[in-house]
């Protein structure tokens, strides 16, 4: 009997663990979105063909990957995974496919416009134009966003100015009904009687100085 009561614990047991298995499987979500798979298109950060896009042929190993990228003078060849970037776009190519048909997706998918209009390649052009910028050119551009801070400034102060003048009438009335409100304490206490109230006298204290005993003092001999 105590043999198939501890059976049938375990088996519970096992129905407990494998719900919350199963209840973790369904919440847990991948925090990766970008894989290096074939037909992901790359970003080359370093290297000869710096600054070019490509797409992943082939993997190779979990080092290199086999890339092509006809539309942007990238021939085909291996590439460390260090070097390269991955992007959001992904082709729809096999294994190993031909530079022909790697263009010709390339070309129906507008990998490029699509590229060009996003905000990683807009950021990479502002920084490019600031490393190309002179000590004077810094300078410029310094002045300029002073000037437009002053700018800025003064139009906020003037939209505040304005709030508040708008909001001067009520600020106006609820002055004159405070001031009203304390007028009326001030009266009700001028026509409320002064009522005498006699001081406390000390007659405890003096009650109890006088049942203490009285200090005798040694004469000196």
């Amino acid at each position: 009997m105590f043999v198939k009561i501890g059976v049938y614990i375990r088996l519970l047991l096992s129905d407990d663990v494998q719900r919350s298995s199963r209840s973790r499987r369904k919440s847990a979500t991948m925090p990766f979105k970008k894989f290096a798979q074939i037909g992901r298109v790359i970003y080359i950060n370093e290297g000869q063909y710096k600054g070019k896009l490509a797409v992943i042929v082939d993997i190779i190993d979990t080092n290199r990957a086999l890339i092509d990228g006809p539309c942007h003078g990238v021939p085909r060849q291996q590439f460390k995974f260090c070097e390269m970037r991955l992007t959001t776009y992904v082709l729809k190519i096999c294994r190993g496919m031909r530079t022909k048909l790697i263009r010709a997706a390339w070309e129906e998918a507008k990998i490029s416009e699509k590229f060009e209009a996003s905000t990683w390649n807009k950021n990479i052009n502002k920084g490019l134009l600031r490393s190309s910028m002179t000590d004077f050119d810094r300078f410029k551009l310094g002045r300029a966003k002073q000037a437009r801070n002053k700018i800025v400034k003064s139009a906020y102060l003037r939209l505040k100015r304005n709030i508040l003048i708008a909001k001067r009438p009520t600020v106006k009335a609820a002055r004159k009904l405070r001031g009203q409100k304390l007028a009326k304490k001030k009266e009700l206490k001028e026509k409320k009687p002064k009522t005498w109230k006699p001081r406390k006298t000390r007659g405890p204290r003096a009650a109890r100085n006088k049942a203490k005993p009285a200090k005798t003092v040694k004469a000196a001999k």
